[in-house]
C-alpha cells in the first residue's frame, strides 16, 4: 500500500512498495566526519547489512566525506525506508563518534529520498551516483573510488547499458547535493 507521510521539520516521504528510490543522507551542517578510509568503508557496510535485512536492493551508491547517495528498489514493505536510514545514521555514528573519542556528538542531519519517475530519471539517477566523487573533486575517475558502485556496475552491467547510462545528462536533476 503507498503510504505519503508528512513530517513537521523533516521533507516528506512517499513510500511505494517495489519503487526505486534514490536516497542522500547529509552530515550535521556538512561536516567531513567520514574523512577516513576506515570510516567510509564502514558506513558503506552497515548500508549493505541494513538494506538487505530490510529487503531493500541497493543498485548503485556513493559514500563521501560528509553525505552519501544511493539508489535502491524498496522492498514490498516500502515503509521501511525509515528503518533502514535510522539504523545506519545510528550505527553509523556511534562508530564514528567512537573512532573520534567524542560520545554522544551528532553526526546526521537528514536525508531525502526521490521516487524514481522515468526510465530516463532513472539512467540519469544512476550516472550521478556514480559519478559524484568526481563531481566533488575526490578523485579524477570514477573507477579510483573504493567507495562508490561504479567498478561493480562496470563489471556486472553489459556495455550497451554502460553506454546508455553515461550518455545521460545529470543537468536537470533535482538532487540535495551542496556539499
Amino acid at each position: 500500500m503507498d503510504e505519503y507521510k508528512n513530517y513537521t521539520h523533516n521533507p516528506p516521504h512517499l513510500f511505494i512498495p517495489r519503487t526505486i528510490y534514490m536516497i542522500t543522507g547529509s552530515t550535521l551542517y556538512k561536516q567531513k566526519f567520514f574523512n577516513t578510509e576506515i570510516k567510509r568503508a564502514y558506513l558503506r557496510k552497515v548500508l549493505h547489512e541494513k538494506a538487505s535485512e530490510l529487503e531493500w536492493n541497493l543498485e548503485a551508491w556513493a559514500i563521501l566525506y560528509n553525505h552519501y547517495h544511493f539508489i535502491a528498489r524498496a522492498s514490498e514493505d516500502a515503509d521501511t525506508l525509515t528503518s533502514l536510514i535510522r539504523s545506519v545514521h545510528s550505527i553509523t555514528a556511534r562508530y564514528v563518534n567512537a573512532f573520534d573519542k567524542k560520545p554522544g556528538r551528532r553526526i546526521w542531519h537528514n536525508y531525502w529520498d526521490k521516487c524514481i519517475s522515468s526510465e530516463r530519471d532513472y539512467l540519469a539517477r544512476l550516472q550521478y551516483v556514480h559519478f559524484n566523487s568526481v563531481k566533488h573533486g575526490l578523485v579524477e575517475n570514477p573507477e579510483e573510488d573504493l567507495f562508490s558502485s561504479y567498478k561493480s556496475f562496470i563489471e556486472k552491467s553489459g556495455i550497451e547499458f554502460q553506454r546508455e547510462v553515461f550518455s545521460q545528462s545529470t543537468d536537470e536533476l533535482d538532487v540535495e547535493d551542496d556539499f
